[in-house]
């Protein structure tokens, strides 16, 4: 009887490696495995037009990679498109997965708020869903292919969320952020804008030598494949297998700035940088300081933040209202050109003098940029009025309205270095 039973357990346990090691005897479920990774939204007339972008998983012997597709839908309202994409493809679209939301530069005149308050709500998408703009039509984005991953929306992700250590020039933003910010008193928020542009291939011949993924991108609309041949430097690169796709790459440096869900301006990349110092998010940036003299000679320096300690105070009275920014930085050389060059600078460097001004002045006068900005669009991007209500609410009344104008602004840079 013993043995008996011995023989029933080890049959069971073949059973369950069986099914375990088989994948289900090779049957696969889309609805398991096809997952929805990003969303772009455009405007269709008087409707939303959502594209969904479908990371569908067939890794083989001969192709590991796994495959794409595109499916739009429309509507009157958000819910309403993506609930079209379900009766069009016959599943209901798991949003679980979905880590990316692109608003075309289309919606961006009006509130876009409108357009995110249904992912703000719905438990469908993380709060954690990165959000951003492009110059164009937001599925483009979704369509083009790059030399480091055929999802090109894993590749956004790579851009947008670097590793710590590496340089924070992304002014990175995701739903739940966007959505607090909208709703403060400042009623200003941020984003990406993502661009992109064509690279030249190694070979020289403007092809892609790995002849392409021959991934697919399937228009909801038609059912039918597109995205045979395209313009990789207009957004419509592919990776198609005639080789001429995925030579498409993306930048992310430049920022839009919303007031009340409107767009009404941008930082350059220069300031985005410093946007993210004074936000607290800059330490393993580089900076790259030009024309520098030293030793009787002009070089170019290239430096990198170890510590940043940003501060941005806000005082008030009866009589003034001032603003008083400090930046504490300390750096350490990593590269230069200089005629009189060594291996002194792979151990610890003194940071030079002129480095040391030049540095700080490049700081000081991007800062005094942003305060311009912020007066100029009426978008305070650093929280000027929200931080005046939490520590002055006394005089909150008195300045809430014309605080850009009337504040006076106080800026302390300092940069240190190896001694």
């Amino acid at each position: 009887m013993q043995y008996l039973r011995t023989k029933l357990i080890i049959a069971a346990v073949f059973v369950m490696f069986l099914f375990f090691f088989s994948n289900d005897f090779g049957l696969i479920d889309i609805e398991k495995t096809a997952i929805i990774t990003a969303i772009a939204i455009d405007s269709a007339d008087e409707e939303y037009e959502v594209t969904a972008q479908i990371a569908v998983p067939e890794a083989t012997d001969a192709n590991t990679e796994n495959k794409k597709a595109q499916v739009s839908g429309t509507g009157g309202t958000i819910g309403a498109a993506i609930k079209d994409i379900g009766d069009k493809t016959g599943w209901f679209p798991n949003l679980q997965f979905c880590n990316l939301l692109i608003v075309g530069n289309d919606l961006t005149s009006g509130n876009v708020f409108k357009v995110l308050d249904y992912f703000s709500k719905t438990l469908r998408v993380q709060d954690s869903a990165l959000v951003i703009t492009t110059d164009g039509a937001a599925k483009k984005l979704l369509e083009v292919s790059t030399p480091l991953d055929n999802i090109s929306s894993f590749a956004l992700q790579k851009i947008l969320l670097k590793n710590p250590g590496f340089d924070s020039d992304v002014a990175e933003t995701d739903i739940k952020t966007f959505c607090t910010d909208y709703y403060s008193e400042s009623e200003s928020s941020y984003m990406p804008i993502v661009t992109v542009s064509e690279q030249n291939a190694a070979d020289g011949t403007g092809k892609n030598p790995s002849g392409g993924s021959g991934s697919e991108s399937t228009g909801g609309q038609s059912g039918s494949t597109s995205g045979s041949s395209g313009d990789p430097a207009s957004g419509n690169a592919t990776g198609n297998s005639d080789g001429t796709g995925g030579k498409t790459l993306f930048n992310a440096r430049e920022t839009a700035l919303f007031l009340k869900g409107v767009k009404v301006g941008k930082l350059n990349a220069e300031q985005t940088l410093l946007l993210n110092a004074l936000t607290d998010k800059f330490r393993g940036t580089t900076i790259e300081i030009k024309g520098v003299e030293t030793e009787g000679e002009k070089a170019n320096y290239l430096i990198t933040v170890f510590r940043c300690i940003p501060k941005i105070t806000v005082k008030a009275n009866s009589g003034s209202f001032t603003v008083k920014l400090s930046l504490n930085i300390y750096c350490k050389i990593v590269d230069r050109n200089t005629e009189k060059s060594d291996v002194t600078y792979s151990k610890n460097v003194p940071l030079p003098q002129a480095v040391k001004e030049k540095t700080e002045r490049f700081l000081t006068d991007r800062i005094a940029e942003l305060i311009e900005i912020e007066r100029e669009t009426g978008c305070d991007f650093l929280f000027l009025k929200r931080k005046l209500l939490q520590y002055n609410y006394k005089f909150y009344p008195q300045y809430k309205d014309n605080y850009l104008n009337v504040m006076k602004v106080e800026t302390d840079v300092t940069v240190t270095g190896q001694k």
